[in-house]
């Protein structure tokens, strides 16, 4: 592969939670507890993603902290009859060019699911609105794969669900990441809180639970979006990545003191670096073969929390410098 740097140690990292709720929708707290939550805890941005409600402001920002607009949309559909729900984010994408995009308050009505057509055609409506569109929680919702796999649209699937691991053991995501990044899909991750309420200052909260760290050189809403769309950050539960790149067709990551870092691979196996004698380590590298579907990392510490990389797709640039 082409050597690349996809995080680098130097540059400036802001932390952000972009799911979490409320008074607007179901949430317990006004909009500037839910800020100043955030804000105290050492966050850069968060957003707002109220239920069929957008949030489209910058009443609240200040030079160190900003709110992105967005919302969380779903479909009217049971579980008992369909076996699944969908509920997908949006954060406003300026690039998009809407002629109409939604303003502060703004409601949008859930449509009747028919099919998985209308799921495509909610992703469809929400990005003509000027929205990059994220798969909330597929392990709470009990989306299948094979859906997933088929619709389009879509920039990232959260893999961390804080709010649904603590409270209902649904929370993770990675099996439904892996098996749309087996078969050709490319999307990235998110990791996020969902915190609705309860208290924010104990051990076992919905709060401060899962993040993101973007990569950009400016705390700014189109920024911080560009960055994401370019995999520029990592999701976490715990750890840090510091610095990830490509150099001499090795994928080389640094991270917080962790007890494994692992290289998901497909089709063939991956690594797993550990110290022999237990101590943490913060840095390992993975030889490229080149012929991977897509590689990613993941740093995981004594406690068991992880930090997620964005893929990279060995195979696809192969093939694509072959057509050059």
């Amino acid at each position: 592969m082409r050597d690349a740097v996809l995080l680098d140690a130097v540059c400036q990292k802001y932390k952000g939670n972009i799911h979490a709720h409320s008074f607007r929708s179901d949430g317990e707290y006004t909009v500037e507890q839910m800020i100043e939550a955030y804000r105290s805890k050492g966050y850069d941005f968060m957003c707002l993603s109220d239920h069929e409600i957008y949030f489209h402001s910058d009443a609240y920002d200040t030079e160190t902290f900003i709110m992105l607009d967005g919302y969380e949309m779903a479909c009217e559909m049971e579980r008992n009859t369909t076996g699944q729900q969908y509920h997908l984010h949006g954060l406003l994408d300026r690039s998009l060019l809407a002629e109409r995009p939604f303003q502060h308050d703004e409601e949008h009505a859930k449509p009747d699911y028919e099919s998985l057509d209308t799921i495509q055609q909610l992703i469809d409506e929400m990005r003509s609105k000027g929205n990059l569109v994220i798969m909330n929680h597929p392990e709470w919702s009990k989306n299948r794969e094979e859906d997933l796999l088929k619709l389009e649209g879509y920039t990232a699937i959260e893999i961390y669900n804080h709010q649904s691991e603590i409270q209902e053991a649904v929370g993770y995501g990675v099996s439904y990441w892996d098996y749309v990044l087996k078969r050709g899909k490319q999307v990235n991750a998110i990791a996020a809180d969902d915190a609705h309420g309860g208290p924010t200052d104990m051990v076992v909260s919905e709060f401060y639970g899962g993040w993101i760290a973007v990569e950009t050189d400016q705390l700014e809403q189109q920024a911080i979006i560009e960055s994401i769309k370019a995999g520029h950050y990592y999701s976490s539960n715990g750890p840090m990545i510091l610095d990830l790149r490509i150099e001499n067709d090795r994928f080389k990551v640094k991270c917080s003191p962790v007890r494994s870092i692992r290289f998901i691979t497909f089709p063939d196996n991956g690594l797993a670096e550990m110290d022999p004698t237990g101590q943490c380590i913060t840095e390992a590298e993975y030889l490229i073969q080149n012929n991977e579907q897509y590689v990613r990392v993941e740093c995981v510490d004594a406690s068991g929390k992880v930090a997620w990389s964005n893929p990279i797709y060995p195979k696809s640039e192969r093939q694509l410098l072959e057509e050059l």
